[in-house]
């Protein structure tokens, strides 16, 4: 039998996965400098084979630094609006997935994308990538970019 004290604490932790696991419920303010630091703390992250450092501001929007290609990805529910900060590169968006497989519950991962068009990004730059539709970052030897990263659910 768990004590008072046991009980507190299971419930405390219980109640911090549910706070994790959603989006604010208030307002959240993050200023120039705060997100300053989330780029350095995206970059610090980096793993090697991905090309990819995060940072999480909240369940639908992190921050992103590569500094080279990443996967063809699609994400079947989630649409993307990224928002670059810093630094250029290029995202090709549509065409055919190759090699896809699944890497989690509506998501996919592939080795490249045939096709697609080829969108030049740089810092000042938004795009929109719809719900459903392959998108593959490309970044070049020498090249970086810093994005925010946002995840919407699109109506249907």
């Amino acid at each position: 039998m768990y004590t008072g004290a046991a009980m507190k604490t299971l419930a405390l932790m219980i109640c911090g996965l549910v706070v994790y696991a959603a989006d604010p419920a208030e307002a959240v303010y993050w200023s120039a400098a705060k997100l300053k630091d989330m780029d350095k703390s995206a970059n610090a992250k980096l793993n090697p084979d991905r090309h990819l450092g995060t940072e999480r501001m909240m369940d639908s929007a992190f921050v992103a630094f590569r500094n080279g290609p990443g996967e063809a990805e699609m994400h079947e529910n989630l649409a993307d609006l990224l928002i670059i900060r810093e630094g250029s590169g290029t995202v090709v968006v549509g065409g055919t997935m190759i090699e896809g497989r699944s890497t989690a519950e509506g998501e996919m991962r592939g080795k490249a994308i045939d096709g697609g068009k080829k969108y030049p990004i740089a810092a000042g730059d938004i795009l929109y990538v719809p719900a459903n539709v392959v998108h593959q970052f490309q970044v070049g030897p020498g090249e970086s970019f810093t994005a925010l990263v946002i995840k919407l659910t699109p109506r249907k």
